[in-house]
């Protein structure tokens, strides 16, 4: 895979590329495993129900006061992985896939990813499946945004500094009317990462 460098500002970038022809797994089968309930997170002090699916694979994920208990990581995102961990980090372990369904209005908000447990300096990983949504990001704490294309088989990867120092969201609009999956691999230290599959 080839990355190429998306600037940001202030001395920060993505990089992005798109998945090797034939990696990508099946859609319909991958949307069919989505959870049933939405995971409940912490805002305000109070629970508050995520506005799409999710689940954590390989290693429970802390963020916003909860954890998303892991599952094995399942056959159908095993090549994926393996290919993560040769083209971007070894150390790669967790995923946690987040289905959204445009029709419903689903999305994330702004947000910086929760570095608990994570192996200092890797990267975050984020493989976009199905329709082509904005991914938007903002710099922490000053205005004005950026926004990326991330379509069908595209690949994000955000080094740790830019975690850091910008936000990313992917914003609900009307026009967004169809079904997208994201697969986010992290690198979680051994503690984190006690459920491999």
């Amino acid at each position: 895979m080839t990355l190429e460098t998306f600037p940001l500002g202030d001395g920060h970038a993505l990089a992005i590329g798109r998945l090797p022809d034939g990696l990508a797994p099946d859609f319909e089968a991958l949307w069919a495993v989505h959870p049933d309930d939405f995971h409940e997170i912490t805002m305000g002090g109070r629970p508050v129900r995520t506005p799409r699916w999710q689940q954590a694979y390989g290693a429970d994920y802390h963020y916003t006061g909860r954890v998303n208990r892991a599952l094995p990581t399942p056959g159908l995102l095993q090549p994926l992985l393996a290919w993560a961990r040769e083209a971007v980090d070894p150390r790669l372990n967790g995923l946690l896939l987040n289905w959204y369904d445009g029709a419903k209005g689903h999305y994330i908000g702004r947000h910086r990813d929760s570095i608990v447990g994570v192996v200092p300096e890797t990267p975050i990983v984020t493989v976009s499946l199905g329709e082509t949504r904005a991914f938007r990001m903002r710099p922490w704490r000053a205005p004005g945004f950026v926004d990326v294309e991330a379509r069908d088989g595209s690949v994000i990867v955000i080094p740790w500094a830019t975690n850091r120092a910008w936000t990313h969201e992917v914003p609900k609009a009307a026009r967004y009317a169809g079904r997208r999956i994201s697969v986010t691999l992290r690198a979680f230290e051994p503690a984190g990462g006690d459920n491999p599959g």
